[in-house]
């Protein structure tokens, strides 16, 4: 008897649960719009690149939306400051001549709308870039393609890289930053994996490869990473989070003063 007193005030919760109906607005709120800085200075003439837009809200676009008027100063470890003009394309800040020294410090300065932003980066030794070439990896879905960079790490001193992978000139939306912890004195062939392992993503006969390997300071390393692992939700992060930046003054993004080099190849 007292098993059927129970399922009965078992199913009338169930019935009144069911028959309430509640419907709930999502408000996503707007957040205070930052700065977002994206500069780069390279051992090469052209190198000196800087992009200002601004955080958009949830349901915005993603393009490009650059911010004009700003002031952008690079100076070096000698006083020496090179203003950087704001190119045709707004938001953008370029330099013609200036180029970085490895092992050398570099501070940028960016005045607009009100704000100052400030940043400090040493520019890396050259690590050689010994080899690039394909290399054929069994997965999940098969066997597939990936790209091989070759190169041998100076012993005892931390070293910090990137790399950036261009197919038939077109960005592979790759993120790729490393560490000499495990690979300190060795040589090294790195594999570059895709952002998404799609059909899209696969290197195929005649695609032209173009690898960029770049010697980075450790706190753009940080940020490439947490770019890599935070800001997509991953590791220990539950949710989305902004990159850890090297910049001050709260602005989102970074300042990384950094050595390049590339080589291309061919799939056969």
């Amino acid at each position: 008897m007292n098993s059927f007193k129970y399922l009965i005030a078992l199913f009338s919760i169930v019935f009144l649960l069911s028959s309430c109906e509640e419907v709930i607005e999502l408000n996503l709120d707007t957040a205070a719009e930052k700065y977002v800085i994206e500069a780069n200075l390279t051992d090469h003439a052209n190198g000196a690149r800087v992009l200002i837009s601004k955080t958009k809200s949830y349901s915005s676009s993603n393009d490009f939306a650059g911010v004009s008027g700003a002031v952008v100063e690079i100076e070096d470890q000698l006083g020496n400051i090179t203003r950087l003009d704001e190119s045709a394309k707004k938001g953008v800040y370029l330099h013609s001549t200036l180029r970085g020294t490895p092992t050398q410090t570099y501070k940028l300065k960016i005045a607009v709308g009100g704000q100052t932003f400030t940043s400090t980066c040493i520019m890396p030794a050259v690590v050689p870039l010994e080899d690039v070439y394909p290399y054929e990896l069994n997965l999940f879905d098969g066997p597939r393609l990936f790209t091989h960079v070759k190169y041998t790490d100076p012993i005892g001193v931390k070293n910090f890289y990137r790399f950036i992978e261009y197919k038939n000139g077109v960005y592979t939306k790759s993120i790729m930053a490393t560490n000499d912890e495990f690979t300190d004195g060795k040589t090294v062939n790195q594999t570059i994996f895709p952002y998404e392992f799609d059909d899209e993503s696969k290197l195929k006969k005649g695609d032209r490869i173009k690898l960029e390997f770049l010697t980075i300071d450790e706190p753009v390393y940080k940020y490439w990473f947490s770019v890599d692992n935070g800001a997509q939700g991953g590791g220990d992060s539950a949710a989305p989070a902004n990159p850890v930046t090297n910049i001050k003054g709260g602005a989102i993004g970074y300042f990384s003063a950094h050595t390049i080099q590339s080589k291309e190849y061919t799939v056969q």
